[in-house]
């Protein structure tokens, strides 16, 4: 977290020397950028200090080092304007849709479905593929513990909704499936799932909610990939310095 920290108090900053001058003593500074000493009094700043137990001479070290490294032609402060829009950067907006989604999902599944929750609900879809689900497949699916799995499975058995059969191609593993009884329950999650859906893209037309789809699949698929691409790309700017 501190190296975080550091991360973004630099790359939130402009160039300076160690005194926190911009751009030297001869520079002229920009009506709204941030000198070192203005930004380190800042209380979101200070919080982060305090957090992350990082002190004033580490930041300046790190702040001179930025300025003796940083290229000509990055700018010396971010506009104004791309301050203000911070808060609304892709990223934030897709945490914030994600937790009152799933804020709109556990408040359906109460009324509808009592004693059931959304990762309850979350097994239960997965487990409806034919065949049945080994345990680990599941976890993985679910991006959850082996653990978490387990709580989740004894409730669900216990309430009659998951059966564990024997695995033909493993004896000593089972397949988990979700029984008759849990058919309505899988039924009623789909259409709450189908309800909650329509409602998010209300103002929305069916053209502008295919392309929300389209690229969202495809910023999926470069965060999913994006872990394989850069370290290639690292070696690949470091042997052209060689």
């Amino acid at each position: 977290m501190a190296a975080m920290a550091r991360h973004e108090i630099a790359a939130a900053a402009p160039t300076s020397d160690a005194s926190g001058n911009l751009g030297g003593p001869t520079a002229q500074r920009p009506s709204d950028s941030l000198t070192l000493d203005e930004l380190l009094a800042e209380p979101m700043v200070q919080q982060l200090m305090q957090r992350d137990r990082t002190d004033e001479a580490t930041i300046r070290r790190l702040w001179q080092h930025i300025a003796v490294g940083r290229p000509a032609s990055i700018p010396y402060c971010m506009p104004q304007e791309s301050r203000a829009a911070g808060p609304d950067t892709i990223a934030r907006l897709l945490y914030e849709t994600a937790r009152l989604w799933r804020r709109r999902c556990d408040k359906a599944v109460r009324a509808r479905l009592p004693g059931m929750t959304c990762a309850r609900c979350a097994v239960l879809i997965h487990l409806e593929r034919p065949g049945g689900v080994n345990q680990a497949a599941l976890a993985h699916s679910l991006d959850i513990t082996p653990t978490t799995l387990v709580r989740l499975l004894d409730r669900l058995e216990a309430d009659g909704l998951v059966a564990r059969m024997p695995d033909p191609h493993d004896r000593r593993a089972h397949l988990l499936v979700p029984t008759a009884k849990a058919l309505p329950f899988i039924v009623c999650i789909y259409e709450l799932a189908r309800r909650i859906e329509r409602e998010a893209q209300i103002g929305l037309s069916e053209a502008e909610a295919t392309q929300l789809h389209a690229l969202l699949r495809r910023m999926r698929s470069n965060l999913a990939t994006g872990a394989d691409r850069l370290p290639s790309a690292d070696q690949a700017r470091h042997s052209g310095h060689g």
